[in-house]
C-alpha cells in the first residue's frame, strides 16, 4: 500500500514538475517489450517513461544504488533489478569480484528473461552511463542479449519486440518546462533465429547496431551542447505558423537542420554563416525589444472579455497563492540552492535531486508551519493548514502562471500598439531568417 502510494505520488511530482509530457508515436499497452532509450537525466528517465505507459515496467539500475536501505525500497517500488557494472567492483553494492559480478549479472538476465516470457515489459538504457554529451555514447549489448536469449529459450515464439524511445527535455533542470518521448520503429526479435543459431555473438552485435539506428533517429543530437541547445530555437522561430506550438513537429524540424546544418558546414560554410549572422542579429533584435517569444507579436489581441477573465481568476486565487508562498516559496528556493551546491558540475542529476528535494523539504516546512499555527492558535487550525497546504501550493503555481502570461499579453500588445513598425520588422527579420533556413535544408537534402 504503502509502495503504491509512493509511486503515484511520484508520477504526480513528475506531471508537476514537467508543464507537458508529449509523446511521439505509439507505446504499446501490452505484450513483451524491451525498450531502449538514451539516458540524459538519471533516475527521472525511467519514471517518465512510467508515468506516460501507465504500466509497471522492469528496469536495470547500477547495483550500487541498492547499497542504500531508502534507495534500494524506491527501487524496487519501481521495479528495478541490480546490474553490476566493472567500475564498482569493491564498492558498496558492486560485485566482490569478477566472477561475482559475472554471476549475479546472469541471476538478473534470467529474471529479465522470466520477465519477457510473462509478457511484462523491461526498460534498458544501453549507453550505460547517465550523460549530458550532445551525441549517443556507443551502445552495450545488453538489451540485444537479453532480448536474444528470451526468444531462443521460448523456441522464438517469444513475441518480444525492441522499441528505441529518444527522451527530450526542453530544459530538464527547470521546473515548468516540456519533455517528450520519441518512438521509433520496434525491432521483432523472433526473426534472428537462423542468424543466432549460426553465430549467437554476431546476431546480438547486428541487433545491437540495429538498437542503436533506431535510437539515432529519435534522439536530437549534434556535435555540440551549444548547437543542441541553440538548434530548437532556431527551429521554433522558424516554423510555419500553423506550426508554432507544435512539438514534435519542432524536433522532427530540429533533427532535420542539424543534419542540414552537418551537411553544409562541409560543403558550404559561407552559406552557413550567412544563417548564423541572421540568426544572431535577430536574437539581438528580440533581447533589444524585449521580447521572449516573437510568435506572441502574430497572435490575435487579446478580447476585453477574456481579459476580465484572467483578472477573476487572479483575485479568486490571490489568497491561496498568498498562504502557498508562505508555505511553498521558501523550501522550493533552498531546494535550488542545495542542489545547486551539491551538484555543481552534474546536470544529470540536478533535475532528481531538485524534484525530489523540493518535495521533502516542502512537506517539511508544512508541517513546521503546521506545528507553529496549532501552538499559536489551535490544534484545529494547524490540521486545516496542512490540509489545505497542497491545495495552496498548486492555486500559487496556477497564479503565477496566469499572472507572467497576462503580463506577456499586455507587454506584447502594448508593443503592437506603440511600436507597429517594431513589430513589423521583427516579422519581416522572421520570414526572412525562415527563408534562408528552409532554401538550405531544401539544398542539404538534396544533395544529401
Amino acid at each position: 500500500m504503502i509502495g503504491r502510494l509512493f509511486q503515484y505520488l511520484i508520477f504526480r511530482i513528475v506531471r508537476l514538475f514537467y508543464k507537458g509530457i508529449e509523446v511521439h508515436g505509439t507505446l504499446p499497452k501490452d505484450g513483451p517489450v524491451i525498450f531502449v532509450l538514451n539516458h540524459p537525466n538519471k533516475v527521472l528517465d525511467p519514471v517518465l517513461l512510467m508515468a506516460v505507459c501507465g504500466r509497471p515496467i522492469t528496469f536495470l539500475a547500477k547495483s550500487t544504488i541498492f547499497a542504500n536501505p531508502f534507495q534500494r525500497w524506491a527501487a524496487s517500488r519501481f521495479g528495478a533489478l541490480p546490474i553490476c557494472r566493472p567500475r564498482d567492483i569493491g564498492k558498496p553494492g558492486g560485485a566482490m569480484d569478477s566472477e561475482d559480478m559475472s554471476a549475479r549479472n546472469e541471476a538478473t538476465f534470467a529474471r529479465c528473461r522470466e520477465l519477457l516470457r510473462q509478457g511484462q515489459p523491461m526498460a534498458l538504457f544501453p549507453e550505460g552511463v547517465s550523460h549530458d554529451a550532445p551525441q549517443l555514447l556507443p551502445l552495450r549489448s545488453g538489451a540485444a542479449r537479453i532480448a536474444l536469449t528470451t526468444a531462443e529459450a521460448a523456441d522464438w515464439k517469444s513475441g518480444v519486440v525492441v522499441l528505441p524511445v529518444g527522451i527530450w527535455y526542453e530544459r530538464m533542470t527547470r521546473f515548468r518546462t516540456r519533455a517528450a518521448l520519441s518512438v521509433g520503429e520496434a525491432q521483432g526479435v523472433d526473426a534472428y533465429q537462423k542468424q543466432y543459431t549460426e553465430d549467437a555473438r554476431d546476431a546480438v552485435r547486428v541487433l545491437t547496431v540495429e538498437i542503436e539506428r533506431g535510437l539515432d533517429k529519435n534522439v536530437l543530437q549534434a556535435e555540440s551542447a551549444r548547437l543542441l541547445s541553440v538548434m530548437p530555437i532556431l527551429a521554433a522561430w522558424t516554423a510555419p505558423k500553423e506550426r508554432a506550438k507544435d512539438l514534435a513537429w519542432q524536433l522532427n524540424w530540429s533533427s532535420r537542420l542539424l543534419s542540414a546544418y552537418s551537411n553544409l558546414s562541409m560543403r558550404d560554410p559561407e552559406r552557413v554563416e550567412e544563417i548564423k549572422k541572421l540568426a544572431n542579429q535577430y536574437s539581438y533584435l528580440l533581447q533589444a525589444a524585449g521580447v521572449s517569444d516573437p510568435w506572441k507579436l502574430e497572435l490575435t489581441l487579446i478580447t476585453w472579455q477574456r481579459m476580465v477573465r484572467r483578472a477573476v481568476w487572479l483575485s479568486v486565487l490571490l489568497f491561496p497563492a498568498i498562504v502557498g508562498t508562505v508555505l511553498s516559496w521558501p523550501p522550493y528556493r533552498l531546494s535550488g540552492i542545495v542542489t545547486r551546491r551539491a551538484l555543481p558540475d552534474d546536470r544529470t542529476q540536478v533535475g532528481t535531486m531538485k524534484l525530489l528535494s523540493g518535495a521533502v523539504m516542502m512537506v517539511i516546512w508544512w508541517v513546521i508551519a503546521s506545528v507553529v499555527v496549532a501552538i499559536g492558535i489551535g490544534f484545529g487550525w494547524g490540521v486545516g493548514l496542512l490540509l489545505a497546504a497542497p491545495a495552496c501550493a498548486y492555486a500559487l503555481l496556477r497564479w503565477s502562471e496566469i499572472y507572467r502570461s497576462t503580463r506577456q499579453i499586455i507587454t506584447y500588445s502594448r508593443l503592437r500598439k506603440r511600436h507597429s513598425s517594431l513589430v513589423t520588422h521583427l516579422a519581416e527579420c522572421k520570414r526572412d531568417l525562415a527563408a534562408s533556413v528552409r532554401d538550405a535544408l531544401a539544398s542539404a537534402e538534396a544533395d544529401g
